[in-house]
């Protein structure tokens, strides 16, 4: 499990590693810088402090090697005579300096070792002060390390404190969690933002727009059960009551008319249940599985299964359709969408009228159109008519209201823009269907 203050321990602690480090190494050669000015500097005092007149050797004499305590254990000075290339004073037997150095500073290798070499050249001597750079660097270590070791050793208590922080810091949103997980399922008010940090606002500010959409979503489906259940409850009763009469009835003939009635009246709840769980699915699908579609095509076959219906109606069912129209989306989904587009214009049509439907491109984009020869539907009922179980005053053709509720719910999904109006060339109502350009293929 992942944990959010252990990766921004982590990330502080890796941090502030990377910036000790980067420090110690500038604290190093800053010490360095210093630690060399210091000794040149001593080197170039002793030069200019030794004594201008003859010293013996004996006087002075070597210095035993083994004398750690000897203030000139590491340091050499030899001091010559002008010219002459053997010094007649000499301060350790194990390092011999080199003769005839330039006047300054130089680096010679000696024994192996490079030395720092200071050379002074005066008018009665040449005096040679050196020293090894490994004593520079000894020195430099031993104050580097006095200076970081606390640091280092401050790390640890870097950890904790990071980490009790971070843990405060995430207080909010451990609340925040309690808080949702003490509500109880039917709780889908929005939570406080005032009193959360900044960092902490936005999610929380989606989460409420989520139970936000959740409240529609429920609150829809709560009247989508209401109404289902009161369409389904009136054909149900009908059937009971024809059911009822046909037991109660003795007549052969009245028996064959009210089975008749019986047989439609289950077929339109049949057919009215078979729609409300056309409408359940296509409202519950979360994924659409888009396909390339030649809705040229789909729509021919659209209208042949179709044409059944409308020659029992004696209406001309037509299909113009020349060009072939490649679109992307969900082939079941549209056939549903066209079968009850065709459906519903051979329901509402007058017998012995007239349904067309044709298929284009318009401008680069798709085009879907379904007309009719019947009476239209009034304007201010242009909208109405895609709510659910909506179903004109007067109106005396069997249907449940959800055809064309179930059409809006396609279109929206497939992003296909609907249309509706009156007046066409056959004088009827007028359903076009859009295709943006980015759907249409070729």
């Amino acid at each position: 499990m992942r944990s959010i203050r252990r990766r921004l321990l982590l990330w502080l602690l890796s941090g502030i590693g990377l910036l000790l480090i980067v420090a110690a190494a500038g604290v190093y050669l800053e010490i360095r810088d210093e630690i060399n000015e210091l000794f040149d500097a001593q080197l170039q005092q002793s030069a200019y402090a030794f004594p201008r007149g003859a010293v013996a050797p004996a006087e002075i004499g070597d210095v035993d090697d083994n004398d750690d305590d000897s203030p000139l254990q590491n340091l050499v000075v030899e001091v010559r005579e002008p010219g002459v290339a053997k010094p007649f004073y000499h301060s350790q037997a194990h390092a011999v300096l080199p003769a005839h150095v330039h006047p300054g500073f130089s680096n010679p290798v000696i024994n192996g070792q490079v030395w720092r070499l200071y050379s002074l050249e005066a008018r009665d001597r040449h005096v040679e002060v050196a020293q090894p750079l490994a004593v520079r660097d000894t020195a430099a270590n031993q104050i580097a390390k006095q200076l970081l070791l606390p640091l280092a050793a401050a790390l640890p208590l870097a950890a904790l404190l990071i980490w009790f922080g971070v843990g405060r810091g995430l207080k909010p949103l451990r609340q925040t969690a309690r808080d949702i997980q003490q509500r109880s399922d039917a709780d889908l008010t929005a939570l406080d933002t005032t009193t959360l940090p900044g960092e902490l606002r936005p999610m929380v500010t989606a989460l409420n727009e989520l139970m936000k959409r959740l409240v529609q979503v429920l609150q829809g489906q709560r009247y989508f059960i209401a109404d289902a259940a009161h369409e389904l409850l009136t054909p149900l009763t009908a059937l009971q009551l024809q059911a009822q009469w046909l037991q109660r009835s003795s007549d052969v003939h009245e028996r064959e008319q009210g089975l008749l009635e019986l047989r439609a009246g289950i077929e339109r709840t049949v057919r009215l249940a078979r729609q409300l769980l056309a409408l359940a699915r296509q409202e519950s699908k979360s994924v659409a599985v888009v396909a390339e579609i030649n809705l040229t095509a789909l729509a021919r076959e659209v209208v042949a299964e179709q044409a059944g219906t409308a020659a029992a109606r004696q209406i001309d069912l037509g299909f113009d359709g020349a060009m072939p129209l490649q679109i992307r989306g969900e082939v079941e989904a549209l056939r549903m969408m066209l079968s009850n587009l065709v459906d519903n214009a051979i329901k509402y049509t007058p017998v012995a009228g007239r349904v067309d439907v044709r298929v284009a491109h318009l401008d680069g984009a798709g085009l879907l159109r379904v007309e009719d020869s019947g009476p239209g539907i009034p304007a201010e009922d242009l909208q109405r008519v895609f709510d659910r179980f909506y179903r004109r005053a007067g109106q005396t053709a069997a249907g449940s209201g959800l055809g064309l509720a179930i059409v809006r719910n396609i279109a929206e999904r497939q992003g296909v823009s609907l249309n509706l109006s009156n007046g066409g060339a056959l004088g009827g109502l007028v359903v076009e269907c859009r295709w943006p350009i980015a759907a249409v293929v070729g």
